[in-house]
């Protein structure tokens, strides 16, 4: 249940929720260390919070409504791969947060293998849709699903509402199972974790929409 909030730290909260189902010890003893002491420790990625992050009464997190110890670690993640150029978290404007947000699928994979997850493949286009047939793509996500893996995709929010592609508001969400295809009404629906939604969110689209919304998959188990 992690939330990301009002933010464009959706990588981020895919990382951190990945560390949770698989080693929620681990994860565990980060957020305790790094809410009590400011800094902890996985593997070799080591993170702290600075001043940016910790001033939570003036900075952006009251506007992104999230949780005070998933912005904690969210943010201080994010600050870290971007530190010093262009950290996040601060007095900054809106414009600049978004761009000092933003995620790549190489910096997913790369963060996750610091926090000691070997076994990762990346299917992912970071800027344009993959525009495969719609039925064999979700049948093969959710074939490694059902396999055991953890499947990240990387979709546009436009896809919610079966809208055509945008250059704006991708996001990193985590497959969850559900699949359902109706045929008949030309739709396919399936679950996500995302935004710190307790049973997931359900997606109900066309295949033509998932098709011209969907940037690929990285699997890790």
């Amino acid at each position: 249940m992690i939330d990301q909030g009002y933010t464009n730290l959706c990588g981020m909260a895919v990382c951190a929720t990945i560390l949770a189902k698989y080693k929620p010890e681990t994860y565990e003893a980060l957020v305790y260390d790094l809410n009590n002491k400011g800094l902890a420790k996985v593997n070799n990625y080591k993170i702290k919070v600075n001043r940016r992050v910790a001033n939570v009464e003036n900075n952006f997190f009251k506007k992104a409504s999230i949780p005070e110890a998933d912005w904690l670690l969210l943010a201080s993640m994010r600050n870290k791969f971007n530190s010093p150029f262009l950290p996040y978290g601060g007095k900054m404007s809106n414009c600049y947060e978004k761009i000092s947000g933003s995620n790549f699928p190489n910096g997913i994979k790369k963060r996750l293998k610091h926090m000691g997850f070997g076994n990762i493949k990346n299917k992912m286009n970071g800027f344009y849709p993959v525009c495969k047939p719609a039925l064999k793509t979700i049948n093969e996500i959710d074939s490694l699903f059902k396999s055991g893996k953890t499947i990240v995709l990387l979709i546009n929010t436009k896809m919610y509402k079966n809208g055509k592609f945008s250059m704006f508001s991708n996001h990193f969400v985590i497959y969850n199972g559900n699949l359902m295809v109706n045929l008949d009404k030309n739709t396919l629906s399936f679950n996500i974790l995302t935004f710190g939604f307790k049973n997931g969110m359900n997606i109900n689209v066309s295949p033509s929409a998932f098709k011209n919304n969907y940037f690929g998959y990285l699997s890790v188990n």
